[in-house]
């Protein structure tokens, strides 16, 4: 499975696209997600994003992806907010303590972000696999939110870790996955059942959180070599047109063309031009436009 292939970076607003295939709930038994404890790092600030590790934070790069659903196990939970942060390589969490290993680009958020599912429950995350943080077996910090305002707090851990022994099994079974190994780095499956009546679930569009003002994030990552994600918020249901020039100001291909609606959304960028061919590397503009805002950003492609 390749990298490009995995991220759904339409897990909030309306460039959303599913590309990884629903999973067959209906085949296992149907029981709750069990609970784990929030810790003492968490923070409410965590950034809306689907690649929580930057390109040189070192460590394994991996790779989750899963579905929420209501107590049947079946009914997808769309638009639920999925939080999730871990410890980097070293066993160190960011904004709490001092990590002298990762954060390349001093985000003070690294490894941290949180997401909305799709319209198939679906959410996927790229970062890094977390080191060992103290006795404990390595691990994923979740805290979901569905849009009843239902909270659910867990932490998935990994198959195979020396720190999980019979015991820790026994409590923890139903949230210990297993991970296989790719090209790209290791690729796991999270699935979470809540404990939400799958009649109370509505149908209504996604909708994402809308912003005070309208805004045009840096690319992630920045220099990039494949793809790049660019985030943006718009205050109001309009026009928006995002589009790259290249330095000397020429146009170079429209990423959005279209009326959207309020809240945060998120765009990929390829490196191709207006035809699909690959633009030379070097350093180009993104040029978001909606209403009186006009925002710029600048980035680098590396071939």
């Amino acid at each position: 499975m390749k990298r490009r292939e995995f991220i759904k970076l339409g897990a909030v607003g309306t460039l959303i696209s599913s590309v990884i295939p629903t999973t067959l709930l209906g085949s296992r038994d149907c029981d709750l997600t069990s609970p784990d404890i929030l810790g003492p790092y968490w923070d409410e600030n965590h950034p809306y994003r689907t690649i929580l590790a930057d390109i040189d934070e070192p460590g394994t790069r991996i790779f989750i992806s899963g579905v929420i659903t209501t107590n049947d196990c079946e009914i997808p939970i769309s638009n639920a907010v999925v939080d999730v942060w871990h410890a980097n390589d070293d066993g160190c969490y960011t904004v709490f303590q001092e990590c002298d290993s990762g954060n390349p680009e001093n985000d003070l958020y690294n490894l941290r972000g949180q997401m909305l599912t799709n319209e198939n429950g679906e959410y996927a995350f790229e970062t890094i696999w977390p080191g060992y943080y103290g006795s404990r077996p390595k691990h994923f910090h979740y805290k979901i939110t569905t849009p009843d305002g239902l909270e659910h707090v867990t932490q998935c851990y990994f198959s195979g870790d020396p720190q999980i022994n019979e015991s820790w099994e026994q409590q923890h079974g139903d949230r210990i996955i297993s991970l296989e190994e790719s090209d790209e780095g290791l690729i796991g499956t999270f699935n979470v059942v809540m404990n939400e009546e799958g009649a109370e679930m509505s149908n209504n569009e996604i909708q994402s959180p809308v912003p005070e003002n309208p805004y045009l994030k840096n690319n992630y990552p920045n220099p990039f070599n494949n793809s790049t994600q660019i985030e943006f918020g718009i205050t109001q249901r309009g026009y928006v047109n995002i589009s790259i020039y290249d330095i000397n100001g020429k146009w170079i291909v429209n990423l959005a063309d279209e009326r959207m609606s309020s809240g945060t959304h998120l765009i990929k960028w390829k490196g191709t031009d207006s035809i699909g061919n690959s633009v030379p590397s070097g350093s180009y503009l993104i040029v978001l436009k909606t209403g009186s805002y006009t925002g710029s950003k600048k980035m680098v492609y590396l071939k």
